[in-house]
């Protein structure tokens, strides 16, 4: 709803890219004390960070492009330098590509390093998708009910010119609350992969909820959205990470 956050000189800082700044950096700080507690040595955890978010981003975008063809063939420069037009899955599939290279490589545990960005990751998203409602993207469904919000001509959401439910803000808050759940529980936990296993299947149920009410144009597949079937799938991916007896950590 705000999309400039302020200017100063010919410097624009807009809302979305700041909300994400906050989200890295925040995760940052708090991946970084998890690698710390679990033995992973702090410059070899900023590389790894490092180069999983770059990954990430770009995954992201290559994923929104695929599931958005037919909208970036006909502008395809508009797309590709967009603020918005991410796909958080994409992000994840690809960041996960990238540390199971790196972990075998380093032959450092898979879900050791997978357990990191689990306890950060929920925190960091939720600092984008306040983003996203302040840029007026990932919006909800049209809305005569009292949480309904109407965004400015100009706006992604404005497009529709009637009031959307705020899916970014409902995504933000639940998200902030699975980072807390995850946080408070992360030394009770003595076995490798099971924050993974949370994240996974507590985020994944909520996604594939929240996109029944997402209003957005959406990638889709017979009866669910791109992010539903990639849902359903991760959800699968954390029963199996859950029901196995991992190692301890050390």
């Amino acid at each position: 709803m705000y999309p400039i956050l302020f200017k100063i000189g010919p410097v624009t800082i807009y809302t979305y890219g700041f909300f994400i700044f906050l989200g890295v950096l925040s995760g940052y700080f708090v991946s970084q004390k998890r690698a710390k507690e679990v033995g992973i040595d702090k410059q070899q955890f900023s590389n790894i960070f490092f180069w999983t978010l770059i990954t990430g981003f770009l995954g992201a975008r290559i994923t929104y492009i695929i599931v958005s063809w037919q909208t970036f063939i006909k502008a395809p420069l508009e797309i590709a330098l967009s603020r918005s037009g991410f796909v958080f899955y994409g992000g994840v599939l690809f960041g996960l590509f990238y540390l199971l290279f790196f972990a075998q490589k380093h032959r450092i545990k898979f879900l050791k390093i997978t357990d990191i960005f689990a306890l950060a990751t929920p925190l960091a998203h939720s600092f984008g998708r306040i983003g996203c409602f302040f840029y007026g993207c990932c919006y909800g469904k049209i809305t005569n009910s009292w949480i309904g919000i109407k965004f400015p001509p100009g706006s992604p959401a404005g497009l529709e010119n009637a009031r959307v439910i705020p899916t970014q803000l409902l995504s933000a808050g639940f998200l902030f609350i699975l980072f807390l759940f995850l946080f408070t529980i992360r030394n009770k936990i003595t076995r490798i992969g099971k924050l993974t296993g949370y994240y996974l299947f507590t985020y994944s149920l909520f996604r594939f909820i929240i996109e029944f009410f997402r209003g957005d144009p959406r990638g889709s597949f017979l009866v669910f959205s791109t992010s539903q079937w990639i849902s359903i799938f991760f959800v699968f991916v954390a029963v199996i990470i859950l029901s196995k007896k991992q190692a301890k950590y050390n």
